[in-house]
């Protein structure tokens, strides 16, 4: 009678979707802030005295830190 061969128990590691979207996110970054930072110095919009494109590339930079931060709590709850 033969054994039946063990399964490997399956890893609590992230799987190929968190690291497409760790890979996705600097490209998401490079996309998004590349037209800004060449229309800083085109536009006349001001804010508070600041061209407008300046809190662009700030709400741009402090969002792709909280994706960053999720997708990095997210692999860190997956590999528990």
């Amino acid at each position: 009678m033969t054994t039946p061969q063990s399964r490997a128990a399956p890893t609590k590691a992230p799987g190929r979707r968190f690291r497409d979207l760790a890979t996705l996110l600097p490209i998401l970054g490079v996309l998004l802030l590349a037209t800004p930072i060449v229309s800083i110095f085109t536009q006349s919009g001001q804010i508070f005295g600041l061209p407008s494109p300046i809190f662009y590339i700030f709400g741009i930079w402090a969002g792709l830190i909280v994706l960053a931060f999720a997708l990095a709590r997210r692999a860190n709850r997956a590999n528990r």
